[in-house]
């Protein structure tokens, strides 16, 4: 009796589970006429969609829930098919699901062919041009779009297909924890750096202050010896006058010259 109860629970629960599954129309591509067909999508950038259905015509392509509400709408733009697969882009310019694309923080800007870039919000899309920075660009002269917009898609002709969405927008880089270690790092570096800079020329400057006074102070000394070997070399030189020998002669010379005398 559980056996045979599980099996029908189980039995049960695939009929309700298959009953619900929708219907999607085959996907065909054509080059002149563009895409056809229903596709499942479940998420669009920041957008989650459960059992989304992204119905494309043409170059025209809307996003539903699984109410059937349309959340995203826009054009397809710059397709191309090999063996079955199909490639291109997606502008999303309406539906109540932009909010999700344009809340992520993107630099947008398009790449031309010729190798230049023109820098500005991404405002418009249609199958001949791109409206960036407030410039209508042929769609001829465009090679890469980046915006919170804009999304490259793949997905397969026939009848399992899934619709593939990337971003294209390149997100603006923010500090993160992860790297708040490194930066912290390299501040204390420089503010170690820059201290010891500081200290050295506290210590070398009054050491060459020191050493300027001494010079001065030896030039000055030296100045000073030099003015006084001059003063001494320009005064005249005064010789004491030559005392002559006196001579004494002595009692007995004396008297003998006076007896001798006539």
């Amino acid at each position: 009796m559980r056996f045979l109860s599980l099996l029908l629970s189980v039995l049960m629960a695939c009929q309700m589970t298959f009953a619900t599954l929708p219907a999607y129309a085959d996907v065909a591509y054509d080059a002149s006429s563009g895409l056809s067909g229903e596709v499942p999508v479940n998420k669009v950038g920041a957008l989650l969609l459960a059992s989304g259905i992204a119905v494309m015509s043409g170059t025209a392509i809307t996003v539903n829930n699984a109410s059937g509400q349309a959340q995203l709408s826009g054009q397809l733009f710059k397709t191309a098919s090999s063996d079955g697969n199909v490639s291109g882009s997606a502008y999303f310019g309406d539906g109540p699901g932009l909010s999700k694309l344009d809340s992520t923080a993107c630099s947008e800007y398009v790449d031309l062919t010729d190798g230049t870039r023109v820098t500005g919000p991404v405002s418009g899309v249609t199958s001949t041009a791109i409206t960036c920075a407030g410039q209508s660009i042929p769609m001829s002269s465009v090679a890469a779009v980046h915006a919170a917009r804009v999304f490259n898609f793949t997905l397969k002709t026939g009848s399992s297909s899934r619709l593939s969405f990337s971003p294209t927008c390149n997100k603006v880089v923010a500090q993160t924890k992860k790297d708040a270690p490194h930066r912290s790092m390299k501040v204390k570096i420089i503010v170690s750096l820059a201290v010891i800079a500081i200290v050295a020329c506290a210590i070398a400057i009054p050491i060459a202050l020191t050493a300027g006074n001494n010079n001065n102070n030896n030039d000055r000394y030296r100045n000073q010896l030099a003015q006084q070997s001059f003063v001494n070399q320009s005064q005249p030189v005064v010789s004491s006058p030559a005392v002559s020998p006196t001579f004494r002669s002595s009692p007995s010379s004396s008297f003998s010259s006076f007896s001798s005398s006539p």
